[in-house]
């Protein structure tokens, strides 16, 4: 079908507007298969063809336009499915589409397609507009079920400095409180671990922060098992905002137990590590959260590709968070490595910024001696080629 329809590019002006719809949000189903890109493609053509008309996108019914934009950002890279999301986002902007009349799950699935493009300044106004609409129905939010309000935190939060979304992730925060732990305890996994997430973007609202200690409290009584390790990292990332609150900390510790329970840690991304260690780190006194980052770092330094594998701010954040215990020999061991990667490839600091150099330095300077001699190491090994000491070292194109 996705074939056919790539091959027969002019058949799709005879289409009305809700087949067009329903073929995207049909070919959205196997993001992966490239016939059912193609086809995408060739419709959103269409879309931007029948907006230059004089009627515009007027024929598409608000599921018909939120089921184009969700469908198109399962190929967020390619240039004219983008472009045709940005003249949906226009006519929202200049009120040509009336979001008024959208459901609360039209509105979610807009925002999430939206966020897949947070770098355009289409996708940010029109995110904004829905925003203001979200915060305008704020009494009405009781009705929203707990995957809109997750996928509409999530979405909001790529823009977090955005007055108008920070005033509609308040609103879904008080939404979660009001819900009650009942309605809370049937949130899924990934339900939660977008809340979370998302909340931590406006970690000094008071709402935002309430509705995360609710939410650690749903954690601590989760079976973890169930969670994937990004989920895991994900929740451990937001609960880290906030280190003074008991709950946030006992659900962190919480996930620490589970992770030291995983028999490998190859599932996690080098992302997902580093912000597991950064999270930890933030209660260096817990010895659970110790022993996990303990387990992290021990099998960091056995990997081959340690510590190449890991870019030059997750590198900066994992010797800060490695800092916070500097008596344990295999932090020792692993912030060497990387000393020894930053002396060799200074040129990579330049990619840094202030707060990820500071971090760098503070985590560092609590093994002097242990830096030193990987200068010195660094140093014989230059003039065991007979280099000049401070012959220039070209980064590499890992750094």
């Amino acid at each position: 079908m996705a074939e056919f329809c790539g091959d027969h590019e002019s058949g799709f002006q005879e289409l009305n507007s809700q087949s067009l719809a329903s073929l995207v949000n049909g070919f959205s189903k196997w993001p992966k298969q490239a016939a059912c890109q193609r086809a995408t493609v060739v419709i959103a053509k269409e879309v931007i063809r029948r907006a230059g008309r004089p009627g515009r996108l007027s024929d598409f019914a608000p599921q018909g336009l939120a089921n184009l934009v969700n469908g198109f950002s399962k190929w967020a890279e390619d240039a004219v499915v983008r472009e045709a999301t940005g003249v949906i986002a226009a006519e929202i902007v200049d009120g040509s589409i009336e979001i008024s009349e959208f459901t609360r799950q039209h509105l979610a699935n807009l925002v999430n397609g939206f966020s897949k493009w947070s770098e355009d300044k289409g996708s940010r106004q029109a995110t904004i507009v829905i925003a203001d609409e979200i915060h305008r129905r704020a009494a009405g939010l009781g009705d929203f079920n707990q995957q809109d309000l997750a996928s509409l935190v999530n979405s909001f939060s790529k823009w977090p400095e955005e007055a108008a979304c920070r005033k509609a992730g308040v609103a879904l925060a008080c939404q979660v409180l009001h819900a009650g732990a009942a309605r809370r305890s049937q949130y899924t996994p990934q339900g939660l671990t977008n809340l979370v997430n998302g909340f931590s973007k406006w970690w000094n609202e008071a709402a935002c922060r309430q509705a995360a200690v609710a939410l650690a409290h749903e954690i601590m009584a989760a079976r973890l098992s169930h969670y994937t390790e990004q989920a895991l990292a994900n929740l451990v990332n937001g609960f880290s905002k906030w280190p003074h609150e008991v709950a946030v900390r006992d659900a962190t510790i919480a996930i620490a137990s589970e992770i030291i329970r995983r028999p490998r840690l190859s599932q996690f991304t080098q992302q997902g590590l580093t912000d597991l260690v950064n999270g930890f780190s933030k209660w260096p006194e817990e010895v659970e959260l110790r022993k996990a980052t303990v387990a992290i770092a021990s099998d960091l330094v056995h990997h081959d590709a340690w510590p190449s594998n890991f870019n030059q701010k997750e590198l900066a954040k994992l010797v800060n968070g490695f800092s916070k215990w500097p008596e344990e020999a295999v932090f020792r061991e692993a912030v060497v490595a990387i000393a020894s990667k930053v002396l060799c490839r200074i040129g990579w600091l330049s990619n840094l910024g202030p707060q990820d150099l500071s971090n760098l330095v503070n985590g560092l300077s609590k093994w002097p001696n242990e830096v030193l001699l990987a200068e010195g190491r660094l140093r014989s090994l230059r003039r065991s080629f007979a280099a000049p000491p401070n012959y220039p070292i070209v980064p590499s194109k890992d750094w």
